[in-house]
């Protein structure tokens, strides 16, 4: 058989040199159907497309009722896109060529591409059928085709097949690790990929990944070893130290994640995130003069950078620099007016300079794009009442609720002022389990601000109920 495999390949490069003798020479040489085959294959593994095209046209021109030739030239002119002529051909060739794979899988392949995914399936099993040496190859390439049209669900069905039958292939344990992946099946997803790293403990696409969904189920030090892993392989692999550094930042280990940080602005050319990130980092350590810094020079770098100046505001307020933050904060509102967190920024910025009125603006501006901010309703709340002694709270609560019914933080707003403003324990009860039962997650705030709420009786039954 070894023999016989020299023998087949050494034919095959006598007749490209003897393609490319006659090119060179201009004269007209004859080659049989399957010296064409091998030439063009030969051509198409070197992605050498001009040269393989060049020996289809021959070949045609000399057999031109060689089918499966017929059904190369259907697949190029399928990948210069004219897909509908392409299907055409192939079409027309099936009923002589029916145990043509590539056939079968030009026609999946074509289906994909006019999102007609049954039609696809049904070519791609078809080619599968009639595959017999190269089986394993056949469903591999028909997953690459799914998961590159996210057909995730269908691609895992194939790649089952080909695990059933080579348990240990690499390349299928890893694009099954991926598709399962992409359908939120974690757990099945990392278990392929601890079984491919098993096999092959060098994988760095194998560790990255595998760190990508610790990250998503909340598994920080999990993810951190995995990026470790790849970094060991590759070094210079910058995703893997800017995922790392969010992984840190995640787990509270800020000093430990600017270094990762740092390590992937070595590497990015355009790392003005990576910066802001860092700068976030710093003034999470308090170390608001270094946050100021990054914030400046990511700033300089993306001026239209609307984070940066919300950042650099709220470090100076919290360097008691009320005013120079405020305008940090007024540049990030120009840059984007949409974004709840500025308009709070700016409340509390304006509150602190003594600017109760214009404070309350910004907060209702803030809630209006962000209702579910319960702190927000709290502090407007408070503002309101500051400004107006005989402020309307009971009619001011019906207005909110009639506009925002489906908000949970505005019927805690509700039992708040019903609860500890207005003394009405029954109306502030009534408005808690409406709120409980919209977001049970938002008690704690409540506890916070008004603990003796959350230890009446009646609300600690109303939350034991759903415990």
């Amino acid at each position: 058989m070894q023999d016989f495999l020299h023998a087949s390949h050494d034919e095959a490069l006598q007749a490209v040199e003897r393609f490319e003798k006659m090119v060179s020479t201009d004269k007209v040489e004859y080659f049989d159907v399957h010296q064409i085959e091998s030439i063009y294959d030969y051509y198409l593994d070197k992605s050498n497309i001009k040269q393989a095209e060049k020996i289809l046209s021959v070949g045609l021109s000399q057999h031109p009722n060689a089918s499966s030739l017929q059904v190369k030239q259907a697949i190029l002119i399928a990948d210069h896109g004219d897909i509908d002529v392409a299907h055409k051909m192939l079409l027309s060739i099936i009923p002589i060529e029916s145990t043509n794979v590539d056939a079968f899988m030009s026609l999946g392949w074509i289906m994909l591409q006019k999102n007609n995914y049954k039609q696809a399936i049904s070519y791609f099993n078809k080619a599968v059928d009639i595959s017999f040496e190269d089986k394993n190859d056949i469903l591999l390439e028909i997953t690459y085709n799914l998961n590159q049209y996210e057909l995730y669900l269908e691609s895992i069905i194939f790649l089952e097949r080909l695990l059933e039958n080579v348990p240990d292939h690499e390349n299928a344990l890893f694009e099954y690790a991926f598709s399962l992946d992409k359908i939120l099946e974690y757990e099945k997803s990392i278990k392929a990929y601890q079984k491919l790293l098993n096999i092959n403990p060098f994988s760095e696409n194998g560790w990255y990944n595998l760190g990508i969904i610790y990250n998503k189920l909340g598994n920080f030090l999990e993810a951190n070893k995995a990026y470790d892993f790849t970094l060991a392989i590759n070094p210079q692999h910058e995703e893997a130290y800017f995922n790392k550094g969010n992984s840190l930042v995640q787990s509270g280990c800020f000093k430990e994640a600017i270094e990762a940080y740092i390590e992937h602005t070595t590497m990015c050319r355009d790392a003005y995130l990576t910066y802001q990130y860092i700068a976030d980092c710093w003034e999470q350590l308090k170390n608001f003069d270094m946050a100021i810094r990054f914030y400046q020079l990511v700033i300089k770098m993306k001026p239209k950078q609307g984070d940066a100046w919300y950042g650099m505001g709220t470090t100076l307020m919290e360097t008691e620099n009320y005013q120079s933050g405020l305008q940090a904060i007024d540049q990030a509102i120009t840059i984007n007016p949409l974004n709840a967190d500025y308009w709070f920024a700016h409340a509390r910025g304006l509150f602190e300079l003594d600017k109760a009125e214009d404070a309350s603006r910004s907060l209702e501006n803030g809630l209006n794009l962000d209702p579910h901010e319960l702190t927000g309703w709290f502090e407007l709340l408070k503002l309101k009442m500051i400004l107006n002694k005989e402020f309307p709270i009971s009619a001011y609560i019906n207005e909110l609720c009639e506009q925002y019914g489906h908000v949970a933080a505005v019927h805690y707003l509700s039992a708040v002022a019903y609860y500890h403003y207005l003394e009405n324990k029954t109306e502030g009860i009534k408005a808690f389990k409406v709120a409980f039962e919209l977001d049970p997650d938002c008690v704690q705030d409540v506890s916070n601000d008004y603990p003796e709420i959350v230890s009446n009786e009646e609300i600690l039954q109303i939350i034991n109920s759903k415990q």
